[in-house]
């Protein structure tokens, strides 16, 4: 454990020996960045502006990032129009346009990286991989991508892009304290480092960051339930550990390879994973076109295993070749895009492989894999000058499901100058994961270990596929913009394993019983059941009243359901209504200052078919304050206060979550 005053004095210390001088390369004090120019590449096969890109797409700077105290990703995607997230368990689970978060693709550097296969309740081990220091933007694709990235892009995609190499050598060290108000809660410690530079110049540079975090875990922070009995415990002990280096080879202009290697060490709560991470990529830049060929694998190690208060580790392993060559049909006014995958996973678990217990073959085998080819095409068709259209498909052979296409088509139009139209549909599948699909793999449920059910995988299982419709309009300039974008998703064949209960009468009634072990405890398998239809507007807006002055809103209603039965239920921790507003104010060139506020609407916490037993939490408003103050070229300070009106979140029963109320932060950065 790394106490606080040493994590203050270290930044203290570094401000007192840095004499190096620093080539700042964005102004990182000018409040959040203006990004309707920026650049991005997650939503097709090259490099464009945000207001080209044929898709919903958001980016978070690296400015916005350093606005406040960020644990991990959740703490800002959150803010974000058509994002929500799930908090099931005080877990904070990143969910797009009110799709269950297993459907959002997390990416780093465009590398795929996934926990759920060795931790299944979640993606918030996906959000943390990698340091704030070391973000150079986040690009959030909301929509599904999987004629470009396949399964499980059908809510859509967020690819975490680090700084690169720099021409010189350049790097920063920063440390943040955040102080609870309530001495029950747990504090917030960080510290975090970058450094980039050539190695050989013009020929080898290098690149690396590290660092580590730590939220303390609370004591008592929420009240005795109404029924009595001991309080709900708040948000468990959080410890994350980084370290990567990449190495970047340019024999000349048109060549680049890189190799990157990582280290990852997380521990949320009773669930501790390891997670090493390499690649080895080249790209090739001519005049007749680009190209892309990458080797990436990860071992994700979990050392606790799924089942609370048990110690069963897992082990997963996920290797993946890619590439892609993109041509320039300058006679014809196209991008021609044409790449390929190849993946394969493994899954060795001794504790929930085996079978069922009991059994004459439990424990023979503990563990599974699969393999999955995919082929795609993706050609970008400028029509005129303003319009743009782009078609895509995506051929995945999977080695339990066959053949499955996922097409998507999008049109860009800028009818005048500033005023950009776009709209695209797009059909996308998903495959069953190594555990919903494997009968040999089994868990404890029903909140029991002992005395609940036990929960398995089916090979009888069908792909999801969905269906996704979309439209927006967005009028922009340099200090006035408003957008809106209308969405419609629909899902089928949803994966499922709400059919399940400990009652040994009622389990045989429910479809997906399989029997009973030798001990008595109902068995249930995944079930294809539900049919899930997710709409609703986006709004976005920016205007700057007065110079140095800028205001940014967004909003989102959001009609998320799931229509498997007779009737529609409303799906849990999807608000209809939120929103967010925030005012930067750049003083002078040393102060900025910067204010926001976090509106979450009422929303469901659980939902019954008699919806009498409905749990509700009604909606409510944070607000945050901070300032940046740059002391020189090489060093700045900031500090704020979260949650200003102290309006807390507590738990009573198990579905509700806790928000933290007032706390204070203050943050030094050194520059070199």
């Amino acid at each position: 454990m790394i106490c606080k005053t040493r994590l203050l004095l270290s930044a203290v210390s570094l401000f007192a020996l840095s004499q190096t001088a620093y080539a700042q390369t964005a102004a990182e004090n000018d409040g959040p960045a203006q990004n309707s120019d920026a650049i991005v590449v997650t939503a097709s096969s090259k490099a464009q502006k945000i207001i080209d890109a044929p898709a919903s797409i958001s980016v978070v700077t690296a400015e916005e990032l350093a606005l406040r105290p960020i644990q991990d990703l959740t703490d800002i995607l959150d803010r974000m129009e058509g994002v929500t997230i799930n908090r099931a368990g005080n877990q904070r689970n990143i969910q797009l346009r009110g799709l269950p978060s297993i459907y959002t693709l997390f990416l780093i550097d465009g590398k795929r990286v996934s926990a759920s296969t060795t931790n299944f309740r979640g993606n918030d081990f996906d959000a943390a991989w990698v340091p704030v220091e070391a973000i150079q933007q986040v690009e959030v694709v909301r929509g599904p991508l999987s004629s470009l990235y396949g399964s499980d892009a059908i809510g859509g995609v967020v690819n975490i892009i680090t700084k690169p190499v720099g021409e010189d050598w350049h790097g920063s060290l920063s440390a943040d304290y955040t102080f609870q108000e309530d001495r029950d809660a747990g504090d917030l410690d960080k510290v975090g480092g970058y450094i980039s530079g050539p190695i050989v110049a013009g020929m080898l540079g290098f690149k690396a960051y590290g660092g580590i975090n730590i939220r303390e875990e609370d004591r008592t922070v929420n009240p005795v339930p109404s029924g009595g009995g001991d309080p709900l415990p708040g948000f468990d002990r959080q410890e994350e550990k980084y370290l990567d280096g990449t190495l970047v080879w340019t024999p000349d202009a048109h060549n680049e390879v890189s190799l990157n290697y990582g280290y990852n060490k997380l521990i949320h709560g009773q669930t501790p994973m390891t997670r090493h991470s390499g690649s080895l990529a080249y790209k090739g830049d001519w005049d007749f076109g680009k190209a892309l060929l990458r080797l990436s694998a990860d071992r994700i190690h979990n050392a606790a295993g799924t089942v609370d208060d048990e110690i069963n580790p897992n082990t997963s392993n996920d290797v993946i070749l890619d590439g892609r060559f993109t041509l320039p049909w300058e006679a014809a006014r196209q991008s021609i895009t044409i790449g390929g995958e190849y993946r394969y996973q493994r899954l060795k678990d001794p504790a929930n492989l085996g079978g069922l217990p009991g059994s004459p073959e439990f424990g023979l085998s503990t563990s599974t894999s699969v393999t999955q080819k995919a082929l795609f095409i993706e050609d970008e068709i400028e029509v005129t000058e303003d319009l743009s259209v782009t078609l895509g498909n995506r051929y995945d052979d999977h080695e339990n499901f066959g053949g499955h296409h996922s097409p998507r088509a999008y049109v860009v139009w800028h009818p005048v100058d500033d005023l950009t139209v776009k709209g695209g549909w797009a059909r996308a599948f998903r495959a069953p994961t190594l555990l919903q699909n494997s009968p040999n793999w089994g868990t404890v449920s029903c909140g029991s270990a002992t005395t609940g059910c036990y929960i398995i995988g089916s090979e009888d299982l069908k792909p999801e596929t969905s269906t996704s419709y979309e439209a927006s309009v967005r009028y922009d300039t340099s200090d006035f913009a408003v957008g809106i974008t209308l969405f419609r998703n629909s899902l089928r064949n949803q994966i499922s394993i709400e059919n399940r209960t400990r009652d040994v009468i009622a389990a045989p009634l429910l479809p997906n019983f399989v029997g009973f072990l030798e001990d008595g405890r109902p068995i249930f398998a995944y079930e294809n059941i539900a049919r899930v239809r997710t709409q609703g507007i986006e709004a976005t807006a920016r205007f700057s009243p007065v110079a140095g002055v800028t205001v940014q809103a967004n909003y989102s209603y959001l009609d998320a359901e799931n229509r498997s039965g007779p009737t529609p239920l409303a799906i849990p921790y999807t608000p209809h209504h939120s929103g967010n507003l925030s005012v930067s104010w750049q003083a002078n060139e040393k102060l900025s200052l910067f204010a926001a506020s976090n509106y979450v609407g009422r929303q469901y916490l659980d939902v019954y078919s008699n919806p009498l037993y409905n749990v509700e939490r009604g909606s409510y408003l944070t607000v945050d304050f901070s300032g940046t103050y740059k002391i020189n070229d090489k060093f700045l300070i900031r500090a704020g206060i979260l949650n200003v009106f102290d309006n807390r979140q507590e738990r009573e029963i198990l579905t509700e979550y806790n928000e933290d109320g007032r706390r204070f932060f203050i943050a030094g950065t050194a520059k070199f």
